[in-house]
């Protein structure tokens, strides 16, 4: 006959048994054991390493000629990836006695991964100075991709372990009473098989960029980037050699080239001179914003000041000479520096005091929306809007940085502006310069 375990002896054997997984408290201070682990679970395998990518095709330059060329620039073929190691088994125990508990048999482990196979490097850039295209037959180019590399392989789970028995039952006795408890033993999850690593892609073709001169191409400076308060006082130089894309280089090569049939054709170049002319009040020393200028196919100059600026600006051009006359600039996070300074006054006297801490209003244009709420003097707090809509321009006074808005001016009820009335004010202040513009929105709460 086996004896009811009391709860103290219960606590006392979970102490000093095995270790389990988790235990669960009852209201009643029985603790309830979760499955414990039977054996110990396999260990999983180590997955592949990727394999390299190919390199590039070098890139050539030569001039056609009389007689057979050949020219390899073909990419490199990527590596293969490795195979994930195989899993190792866990350590099974089949055979158990029959505890007053649940038991969880060891699970398998999970093969490795394979390795992604490297890809294939693009093929090189071929370009080809000519005067007769019968020249372009006699030059015979490998410019294929690289093969990419094959995935290696997963590596092999392995299986979780069974139980023996699967189930069973403990019948507890005292004083002639007798009650059975069901316990199973749940076998062990097999491991899965690694996945097999992707083969790497295949390189693209080279392109042919071809010449019909024999001079050489002068080297091409289509765009730069600037920084404002460093840009020279001599004009910048900008120039683009002009491609135009074809099809049919199979046809122009020799017979059995390799190497895409989409090419570029040479045919001329744009230049053009750049000066940066300062009229601003502010020096170019006090912003630390860039200028990005290019030229385009048509020989025309393009400006784009980053976002940080905000540019009153002009672009003119003479001949060969395009001119950017910088009128007046601010950083954009200046418009939107604004502060609340002290309300003052009540009733038709109350106004509210903005502060431009940038000083930048003599450049921006400003705009303020109210909207203004009192607090009805219930025991909840509860606020009722007593105006909402923009500020009239014709009534905001401005001293040098400081805003002034008659808030008393406004078509607002003198009982909602007496001294002592409980209020918050929302502040939506809309700034524009030049196509630009940035909001910003000041709160304030208390007592008038």
């Amino acid at each position: 006959m086996k004896l009811a375990l009391t709860p103290f002896l219960i606590t006392t054997l979970i102490s000093t048994t095995l270790p389990f997984s988790s235990a669960i408290v009852n209201p009643c201070g029985f603790v309830a054991q979760a499955a414990r682990s039977r054996g110990a679970d396999g260990t999983d395998g180590r997955d592949g390493r990727e394999g390299r990518d190919g390199a590039a095709g070098s890139d050539r330059t030569l001039r056609a000629t009389e007689g057979p060329t050949t020219i390899n620039i073909q990419g490199k073929d990527g590596t293969d990836g490795t195979d994930g190691t195989n899993a190792t088994n866990a350590r099974c125990n089949f055979f158990h006695t029959e505890p007053e508990y649940d038991l969880e048999a060891a699970d398998g482990g999970n093969g490795g991964d394979g390795g992604r196979g490297g890809d294939g490097g693009d093929g090189g850039r071929l370009t080809v100075y000519y005067q007769d295209p019968t020249q372009l037959r006699d030059i015979a180019v490998d410019a294929g991709g690289g093969e990419g590399g094959r995935g290696g392989r997963g590596g092999l789970g392995t299986p979780g372990c069974d139980c023996y028995p699967e189930d069973w039952s403990v019948t507890t006795c005292e004083d002639g009473n007798c009650e059975s408890e069901a316990y199973e033993c749940r076998p062990g999850t097999d491991g899965r098989y690694g996945r097999d690593g992707g083969d790497g892609e295949t390189g693209k073709m080279g392109v042919a960029w071809l010449v019909k001169q024999s001079e050489t191409l002068l080297p091409d400076n289509p765009e730069e980037v600037r920084a404002i308060a460093d840009f020279p006082n001599t004009p910048v130089s900008l120039s683009r050699n002009l491609w135009e894309t074809r099809t049919g280089a199979l046809n122009v090569f020799s017979p059995g080239s390799v190497i895409s049939d989409e090419y570029q054709e040479y045919t001329g170049r744009v230049e053009q001179q750049f000066q940066l002319e300062w009229a601003a009040e502010r020096p170019p020393s006090d912003l630390s914003g860039t200028v990005d200028i290019a030229i385009d196919e048509q020989g025309s100059v393009q400006v784009e000041p980053v976002e940080e600026l905000w540019i009153d600006s002009t672009l003119s051009t003479e001949g060969d000479l395009t001119t950017y006359r910088v009128n007046g600039a601010i950083v954009a996070s200046e418009a939107t520096r604004l502060a609340l300074g002290r309300n003052t006054g009540s009733g038709d006297q109350l106004t509210l005091n903005i502060l431009d801490l940038a000083g930048a209003s003599d450049l921006v244009d400003t705009r303020f929306s109210l909207r203004y709420r009192t607090n009805t003097g219930d025991r909840r707090p509860l606020y009722v809007t007593r105006y909402e809509d923009e500020i009239p321009s014709e009534l905001i006074t401005r001293e040098y940085n400081r805003f002034i808005l008659p808030v008393g001016q406004l078509p607002i009820r003198s009982e909602y502006l007496r001294a002592g009335t409980d209020a918050t004010v929302e502040l939506v202040v809309t700034r524009s310069y030049v196509g630009n513009s940035a909001q910003q929105t000041l709160n304030w709460n208390g007592r008038l």
